[in-house]
């Protein structure tokens, strides 16, 4: 489709002289006389770029051009006036118009800045583009599966990102609670505001309350400036308290203060500040238990979970195992310069009798480690730890040097053992077939697949090398 342009001038030489410029560029052009007029064509379909005059009879140019920015920011304005004085182009520009030309004007002049806006608007579009893949990539697009219990996750994180409720996201460790939290932030109307992650576990026990709250400076021994805390690094957007079980109970009773009011005081600080924060919480514990018990506090556990959400683990995903292990498979392969298209079929039943007690962080760590031993175009058994194999009831079988490989001897005698009259070929073939998988069943270890099929080093190369296997490694 041509470029519209949409031409606003009271004056029609200007704007016969407008047509014929840009027509002759391959623009199409539309026209308009007042403000009016040109608010009725904006509204009813948007130019790609606006040329306007400031001086209407209807309306001021620069009521117009604040008009056009509410009703279609992302068009360009090329503003035409016979005024040359400072303040005025700078206002402009601060209405947001992309250029600004005298009159009387220069064709040629017209149609560089008309071009120009074209692309500014291009490129404007392709940024946004670019901003939504990677929300949608970052929100709910990134929890990967299918199954019914994420199905209901989902749908649940989703009905959460429609305000600023607070969340707690409860779940064993691994299940992907940061991963939820992100998508909640990236799908609510704070995703152009920060995201604070605070792992409230993870840091000392001294220095939690400096993390959360701030302090100023000379506060406590050690503070040589003063700190701006998560809280308030947050603001506008949405802070994320991970293992938020773990706090202990004067800064319990803090982080209630802050949820109540809205307010934070640094440490050594003598004025609360406002926040505008969003607060999702997550534990691994079952908090209501320890409020039961006395080692939460029940204020803050009811304050904490408004809008709770069970995040399931990975063994009761069924399916989901696999869509995982690929996507981690491929994302891990390309960082390391690999070309793995997956698993083969037996490292994909581990995976799937495997009860992955870690959950979904346990798979990542397994698969990224895979990748790494992998040489072959798919991730085989032999690439899983051993003790994700016996979990899955398989019984690995050492070989020297090659602590999580399968007996080669014993799978090539299998694969003859069953062979039919259909499934002779000839010797050469035969022989590159076994030295093939006797390589791929070693990780590509010569040395080790030469000692199990018991033939010399010096063999096993010349074989490699007589049957192209070299190119495979």
């Amino acid at each position: 489709m041509a470029e519209k342009i949409l031409l606003v001038d009271d004056d029609p030489t200007i704007l016969r002289l407008l047509e014929h410029a840009l027509g002759r560029e391959g623009l199409s052009t539309a026209t308009a006389e007042t403000g009016a007029e040109a608010l009725e064509a904006i509204a009813s379909q948007p130019p790609d770029v606006v040329v306007l005059d400031l001086v209407l009879p209807d309306a001021s140019g620069r009521d117009l051009l604040a008009q056009f920015q509410d009703i279609c920011p992302h068009v360009p304005v090329v503003v035409l006036t016979a005024s040359d004085t400072v303040d005025d182009i700078v206002e402009c520009m601060r209405l947001g118009a992309s250029d600004y030309l005298q009159k009387p004007f220069d064709q040629t002049r017209v149609v560089t800045s008309v071009r120009n806006a074209l692309r500014q608007g291009e490129l404007r579009a392709s940024v946004e583009s670019l901003s939504g893949k990677l929300r949608s990539r970052e929100g709910f697009a990134a929890i990967i599966g299918s199954s019914p219990p994420i199905r209901h996750t989902v749908d649940f994180l989703s009905r959460a990102s429609t305000s600023d409720v607070v969340v707690l996201l409860q779940g064993e460790s691994g299940t992907g609670k940061e991963v939820a939290a992100r998508a909640i932030h990236t799908e609510s109307g704070r995703r152009d505001g920060p995201f604070i992650a605070v792992n409230c576990g993870a840091i000392p026990e001294g220095l939690i309350e400096s993390e959360l709250f701030g302090h100023e400076r000379g506060s406590f021994t050690g503070a040589t400036a003063a700190r701006t805390g998560s809280f308030e690094q947050a603001n506008g957007g949405t802070i994320f308290l991970d293992e938020v079980g773990e706090l202990r109970m004067d800064l319990q009773v803090r982080l209630l203060r802050v949820l109540q009011e809205r307010v934070v005081r640094p440490i050594g600080g003598s004025e609360a500040r406002s926040i505008d924060v969003r607060v999702i919480a997550a534990s691994n514990r079952n908090l209501q238990q320890e409020a039961a018990r006395g080692t939460f506090r029940e204020d803050l556990y009811y304050r904490l979970a408004v809008f709770p959400i069970t995040l399931p683990p990975l063994r009761d995903r069924g399916s989901d195992v696999l869509l995982l292990a690929d996507a981690f498979a491929i994302r891990c392969a390309s960082e390391a310069g690999k070309d793995i298209a997956g698993f083969s079929p037996e490292a994909r039943h581990v995976l799937e009798q495997y009860h992955w007690p870690g959950n979904v962080r346990e798979l990542q760590n397994i698969v990224e480690r895979a990748a790494i031993l992998e040489d072959g175009p798919r991730i085989s058994v032999s690439s899983l730890p051993e003790s994700v194999v016996r979990g899955a009831g398989l019984e690995p079988r050492r070989a020297a040097g090659s602590p999580d490989s399968y007996g080669v001897g014993d799978t090539v005698a299998a694969a003859i053992e069953s062979m039919t009259a259909d499934d002779i070929v000839p010797m050469d073939e035969e022989e590159r077939r076994i030295i093939r998988r006797a390589l791929e069943l070693t990780n590509w270890d010569a040395q080790e697949a030469s000692r199990r099929l018991r033939i010399g080093r010096a063999t096993i190369y010349r074989k490699i090398e007589r049957y192209g296997l070299r190119t495979a490694k």
